[in-house]
């Protein structure tokens, strides 16, 4: 389990030891901070014979099962797109009928916000009136594209983003050498998606970034605006958040207006990316010669 969510964890094996965990749960927050791992671990506890407030006992034969991925009441309902009616349906009736292993039946639906609203509204019925020893467990990065039924049949739980202490301690614990408040901050704050971007060698991360934009400021001759504009292009909505997400630390840390004037600027300079059919090199450009000195 990741250490920031050791306590709502807990909660929810100590609630369900007790009698008292609501079948339906929707887990919400950022993507990146590991919700998925969340749900699996709360739903191995579940499905587990002898669990404890630490969760599964990982031995006994329902656990067993679970490792080798076998585990006959364990749904996980996952699609690449749109989660469409069909897949509810089919879930639904796995929960039906008794649990094989004269235990709990588990639903997770990781990406919940990808249900159609047939799908949906194929789900309320179940989330109203489960059938016995039935839990559910919703994910999503994006609670305000789930239809206002399936909000108000669910305990929601609203996940915060990882102390940064805890989030650089975890990366530096993965290997991550050069972890800092900076590099953390370049990928919103959740950890899993700087040790997946950092570690996944991606052609455009955040090192690269650096680097480059360090040479900039440095006035490296081969590094200038306009070869740097056209490098990063492919990736010129990230390019400049991440330009703008320095601007506004030079400004947090000087109070100066022109500091704040640049800030602006790579503010509108964010917007105006999104729109297509822009000159992506031109407007970079132009965003790189505000920090040129």
């Amino acid at each position: 389990m990741y250490p920031w969510f050791n306590d709502v964890f807990h909660s929810f094996t100590s609630r369900y030891l007790a009698n008292k965990l609501h079948h339906a749960l929707l887990l919400s927050g950022a993507s990146g901070i590991g919700k998925y791992r969340l749900a699996q671990e709360l739903g191995n506890a579940l499905l587990c014979k002898t669990p404890t407030q630490q969760g599964a006992c990982e031995t006994c034969s329902s656990c067993l099962l679970r490792v080798a991925g076998n585990h006959p009441d364990l749904y996980i309902l996952e699609s690449e797109k749109q989660l469409g009616v069909d897949k509810i349906r089919e879930g639904i009736a796995k929960l039906s009928g008794t649990a094989q292993m004269s235990g709990n039946k588990v639903l997770l639906i990781p990406n919940a916000d990808t249900m159609t609203e047939a799908a949906a509204n194929a789900l309320l019925k179940t989330l109203e009136e489960p059938t016995a020893n039935t839990y559910l467990v919703l994910i999503t990065s994006s609670i305000t594209k789930l239809m206002p039924t399936i909000l108000s049949r669910c305990e929601k739980h609203a996940l915060p983003l990882p102390s940064l202490a805890l989030s650089l301690n975890y990366l530096r614990e993965c290997g991550v050498e050069d972890a800092s408040e900076a590099l953390l901050a370049a990928y919103g704050n959740a950890p899993l998606r700087a040790e997946a971007a950092l570690k996944g060698e991606e052609e455009f991360s955040f090192r690269t970034f650096n680097d480059d934009f360090q040479a900039l400021l440095a006035g490296d001759a081969d590094r200038q605006a306009h070869r740097l504009a056209k490098k990063w292009q492919d990736n010129a909505v990230l390019a400049s958040q991440w330009c703008m997400q320095k601007a506004h630390g030079d400004y947090m840390a000087s109070q100066q207006p022109s500091d704040y004037s640049r800030y602006a600027q790579c503010v509108d300079v964010v917007k105006t990316l999104q729109h297509p059919g822009v000159n992506r090199s031109m407007v970079l450009f132009g965003l790189l010669k505000l920090f040129q000195r």
